[in-house]
């Protein structure tokens, strides 16, 4: 059986990469470029995710392989939108686990509900609304189970623009 911190992880990866998924470009919204996503999260029952000095070598490691930094306060990842994900209609999928089953558009703002199965089984609800081409902010809640572990689980995002060049990010 899986620690608490190791299932923490788990769920701080998924819960990354479903940040991904939900808040990627949307027609007239975004832009192509290098972006900063912070995604904060509450699991009712699991700590605070740890520091990542804390994480094992390995686990370190692959965090960092991904330009991910993680802390109490939440994790912070960089994406590289590419001018296709900013032309289309809808958020691109990154997690392959997860489905985007319904979304709508109303203004500024996107919703949608998602259905996810793998490691995490379950459906969630998400709204994503742009502030400007260069900012924006929204939520999700999640419903399911973790390798049979009940889980429920709550995270707020926002997104940042950071400018057109990527460097060597390439996610």
């Amino acid at each position: 059986m899986r620690s608490v911190t190791q299932i923490a992880i788990v769920c701080a990866a998924g819960i990354a990469a479903a940040g991904v998924f939900i808040t990627g470009a949307m027609a007239a919204h975004g832009k192509a470029g290098l972006w900063s996503i912070t995604t904060k999260m509450e699991i009712p029952g699991m700590p605070q995710m740890p520091d990542m000095s804390q994480l094992p070598p390995e686990a370190r490691a692959r965090m960092e392989a991904m330009h991910m930094n993680m802390s109490n306060k939440g994790m912070t990842m960089q994406h590289c939108m590419t001018q296709a994900e900013v032309d289309q209609d809808k958020p691109p999928v990154a997690n392959k686990e997860c489905k985007l089953v319904k979304s709508s558009i109303s203004g500024h703002t996107y919703t949608g509900d998602v259905a996810c199965s793998g490691q995490f089984n379950g459906t969630g609800h998400f709204q994503v609304t742009y502030d400007s081409n260069e900012q924006y902010a929204g939520s999700m809640d999640m419903k399911g189970s973790h390798e049979g572990h009940p889980m429920n689980m709550h995270s707020s995002f926002q997104g940042k623009w950071l400018g057109a060049s990527c460097g060597s990010v390439t996610n």
